[in-house]
């Protein structure tokens, strides 16, 4: 059973999907989705999160930022109104740029139409990790209002056990996760109001008005407190030598 610290960690991690504001987004709310092996892993998950939203997948394991922009060339539809690129895991990380071409011309199609775009924890190659790749991920965001970044890359360094062997892939507990952060994009991208993550409960009993939650609080606090005093320092009763 996940621990406590886990749980509060996961929580940040879905709720750092939703930090940029939603776009108006032209369409009538299909979803495109398009990417690679890792988006093969993640698709089968998205349904359950995303009930009611017409989702198009178009995912080979293997692609490049270029031919994951092939993919979303053959399935774009202008009734779509979210576009999720997955890209640039399989991008050489020495050129960054490739993936940043490649966003600008998605965007360049698609007009005000929202999108998502997970942040990448691909192979390091030389010596040369996915750094470049994420700062052009964070920079397209910025650049373009409404934009949605599920922080897979954070996932994947918190939850490693989450990765196969390989750490590159996730295992099914980690295509999971990754559908959560990549649908709670979407809604925000459609506007589609999420569930608070759930508190455990602190205490039994009736529901009280706040005021008098904490008027009922304080009072069994200064109970306490008198009590022990009690105990440590006995007030004599009369007669008593």
């Amino acid at each position: 059973m996940p621990s406590l610290r886990k749980l509060a960690t996961v929580a940040a991690m879905l709720a750092l999907a939703l930090s940029a504001p939603s776009a108006h987004a032209s369409g009538s709310g299909g979803v495109l989705v398009v990417g690679d092996s890792l988006e093969e892993l993640t698709s089968p998950y998205l349904k359950q999160y995303l009930p009611g939203v017409p989702l198009t997948v178009d995912a080979v394991g293997g692609s490049n930022s270029f031919q994951i922009f092939d993919l979303f060339q053959e399935s774009y539809d202008p009734s779509q109104s979210v576009i999720v690129f997955d890209a640039g895991t399989n991008d050489n990380p020495a050129y960054p740029e490739i993936l940043a071409g490649n966003l600008r011309k998605v965007a360049a199609e698609i007009g005000d139409r929202c999108m998502v775009v997970p942040t990448i924890h691909g192979l390091t190659v030389n010596g040369i990790d996915s750094s470049g790749k994420n700062r052009v991920v964070e920079e397209f965001a910025a650049l373009r209002p409404g934009t949605q970044v599920p922080d897979w890359a954070t996932a994947e360094e918190t939850h490693p056990e989450l990765m196969q062997p390989d750490d590159l892939h996730p295992i099914a507990a980690g295509a999971e996760l990754r559908a959560r952060l990549i649908a709670r994009g979407i809604k925000a991208c459609l506007g589609i109001a999420t569930a608070p993550v759930a508190k455990p409960a602190l205490e039994s009993g009736p529901d009280l008005p706040p005021a008098r939650k904490l008027a009922r609080r304080e009072a069994a606090l200064l109970d306490s407190i008198i009590g022990r005093a009690l105990r440590l320092f006995p007030i004599p009763l009369a007669g008593d030598a």
